[in-house]
C-alpha cells in the first residue's frame, strides 16, 4: 500500500492508501520525486471530470521519479536512476500508433485519467509502456522539478511540428502560462523571434527573461492596431475564445494558427470562411506528444530553464491546496512533491 491524492471529483481530493500490483517482469516501480499540476488536471478538478476517467483515480501526469525497483526480465534501468513517464500508453497496434501517431491512439491509456497517476509516493510504470519506449532516464544534472516538466517540452515540440517553423520567423504565442514560456524557449532554440501576449506582469517578466523579443499585455493595448496581421504563425495558448478569434487578425497571409488550448466542452465560434481561403491561411490542433517526441524533449532540458517556471510547491497531503493555489494570479506552474 502507498499513500496518494485520490480524486473522487468536482474539487474533492483525499488523501487515502491505494493498492499497488505487483510487480511483472519487464515492470518497473519508480517513487515519484516531483509531479506538475497540469492545465488540464485543474479543468477538470474545478469543473468536475469527464465520463472516460475511472474514479477515484490518482491524477498527475507531469512527473519525474527514481527508479525503486525493476522486474526480473528487464535491463537498462537501475535502482536510483532519475526518469521520466510520457502521458499515454500507447498500444502501437491501431493505425495511429502504426503511422507515428501513438499520442491520438484509439486504445491508449491516459496516465492520471484512466489509470493511475503521479500524485502518490509511488508509480507503477507498467511493461506495455517500458517497452514502448515511454519511460526515459534523464541527463545527468537536470533536477527533479525540471524532468517533472518534459511532458509540457513534448507536447509543446509536437505542436510546433504542426505547424513548422524557421529560423528568423515572428512568431507570436498568446498566453503566457507554463506552455506559452515553453513555446517562447523552444521557439528561440529554433532561431525564431518570439513574442508574446500575456495579461499578468510578472509572465510578461519572466517571457522577457526566457527569450521573448517583446511582450505586450492585451488588456491595455489592442494586439490588431500594435501589430497587424504580421506574423507567421500565432500560437493560442489559452482557452480564450475571444484571443483565438484575434489570432486570425494577427497572421499574414499564408501563415499559421495553431490551437494549443484545451477549450471548454461545446465551446464554439464563428468563423469567416473566405477570409481562410482568400489568405490561404493553415489552422492546426495538437494534442499530447508521441513517444519519439517525449524523448527529444528530455534530452533538450539541459538547454531550457524550465525550474524557472515553477511558482509554488505543496506537499503531498497538502495536493487539494495545491490545486486552489493554480489560481493565484501570480501562479505559472504549481508542483505537488511527496
Amino acid at each position: 500500500m502507498m499513500k496518494a491524492a485520490l480524486f473522487y471529483g468536482k474539487e474533492d481530493i483525499r488523501i487515502g492508501s491505494w493498492e499497488l500490483p505487483p510487480l511483472k517482469d519487464q515492470d518497473v516501480l519508480v517513487k515519484i520525486k516531483s509531479c506538475g499540476i497540469c492545465g488540464s488536471d485543474s479543468r477538470y478538478f474545478f469543473n468536475g471530470p469527464s465520463a472516460r476517467y475511472t474514479l477515484p483515480t490518482i491524477l498527475g501526469h507531469e512527473l519525474s521519479g527514481e527508479v525503486v525497483e525493476t522486474g526480473k526480465g528487464l535491463q537498462g534501468y537501475a535502482a536510483g536512476d532519475l526518469v521520466a513517464l510520457a502521458p499515454i500508453i500507447p498500444c502501437m497496434r491501431c493505425y495511429p500508433c502504426t503511422h507515428g501517431q501513438d499520442n491520438i491512439c484509439e486504445g491508449g491509456q491516459v496516465i492520471g485519467v484512466n489509470i493511475p497517476g503521479a500524485m502518490a509516493e509511488y508509480i507503477h510504470v507498467p511493461s506495455q509502456m517500458v517497452l514502448a519506449g515511454g519511460l526515459v532516464k534523464v541527463p545527468a544534472g537536470i533536477s527533479p522539478r525540471s524532468a517533472a516538466q518534459a511532458e509540457i517540452v513534448g507536447c509543446v515540440l509536437h505542436g510546433l511540428r504542426q505547424v513548422g517553423i524557421q529560423p528568423g520567423e515572428r512568431i507570436l504565442v498568446i498566453g503566457g502560462g507554463p506552455i506559452g514560456m515553453t513555446f517562447v524557449q523552444l521557439g528561440r532554440l529554433h532561431g525564431a523571434r518570439m513574442f508574446s501576449s500575456e495579461l499578468q506582469e510578472n509572465r510578461r517578466a519572466l517571457a522577457l527573461e526566457l527569450g521573448a523579443e517583446a511582450v505586450v499585455d492585451p488588456g491595455a493595448v489592442n494586439l490588431k492596431d500594435h501589430f497587424g496581421p504580421t506574423f507567421d504563425r500565432v500560437i493560442v495558448a489559452t482557452a480564450s475564445i475571444e484571443a483565438t478569434l484575434q489570432s486570425f487578425d494577427l497572421v499574414r497571409t499564408g501563415g499559421s494558427l495553431l490551437l494549443f488550448s484545451g477549450y471548454a466542452k461545446g465551446a464554439v465560434m464563428e468563423l469567416v470562411l473566405n477570409d481562410i481561403h482568400y489568405r490561404e491561411l493553415h489552422i492546426h490542433g495538437s494534442i499530447d506528444c508521441t513517444i519519439q517526441d517525449y524523448h527529444r524533449a528530455v534530452g533538450l532540458l539541459p538547454q531550457l530553464q524550465m525550474d524557472r517556471l515553477v511558482t509554488s510547491s505543496f506537499p503531498l497531503d497538502e495536493t487539494q491546496a495545491a490545486f486552489y493555489a493554480t489560481r493565484n494570479p501570480g501562479a505559472i506552474k504549481v508542483m505537488v512533491e511527496p
